[in-house]
């Protein structure tokens, strides 16, 4: 049985930074994790692939070469590209790491639109997904099956979040 947490709260409460330590703890655990995070730094974002710990410059300056536009955010599309082909070949795993899904995916089908087929195959433990407030419903929608539980991190709980995200998969496996 494979269960599915998603993640959510206000920027830069800490939900990346639970994803970076529940993969540690879980990797420290023996745990086979994989997905990707989005790291930010300086203005910067970068994506992880957990499983390799290679590392992709995700964002880019203006004028800095061709970009997929979002809001604010100018993405490279190797990139995107990367970090979809890394979550399709992300399972099976124990732990299934996607950060985030945003309105890129959401709104216009784009970047790591296919993380959301990874997660509905079920072949892990436990998948955290990473989502924007004002896109729960939507994601919960295309993840029906799934039957996820919906995590809000704060400032008061995101320490302690990585280890029962991790006591969760070990339940599941």
């Amino acid at each position: 049985m494979s269960q599915v947490v998603i993640l959510t709260g206000e920027r830069g409460v800490g939900k990346s930074t639970v994803c970076r330590e529940t993969a540690a703890l879980a990797e420290q655990r023996g745990y086979r994790c994989r997905g990707i995070i989005t790291m930010a730094r300086h203005g910067v974002r970068d994506v992880v692939d957990v499983g390799s710990g290679l590392r992709r410059r995700l964002t880019r300056p203006s004028g800095e070469g061709r970009t997929v536009v979002q809001g604010r955010f100018r993405f490279d599309p190797q990139t995107l590209s990367w970090g979809s082909e890394t979550l399709s070949g992300a399972t099976p795993c124990d732990l299934l790491l996607v950060d985030e899904i945003g309105p890129l995916e959401v709104e216009r089908g784009e970047g790591w639109v296919t993380a959301l087929d990874t997660v509905r195959t079920g072949d892990y433990a436990l998948a955290v997904v990473v989502v924007r407030p004002e896109l729960v419903t939507e994601v919960l929608a295309e993840l029906s099956g799934t039957a996820p539980q919906v995590l809000a991190v704060t400032r008061e709980n995101r320490d302690r979040l990585p280890v029962r995200l991790v006591d969760a998969a070990e339940r599941e496996m």
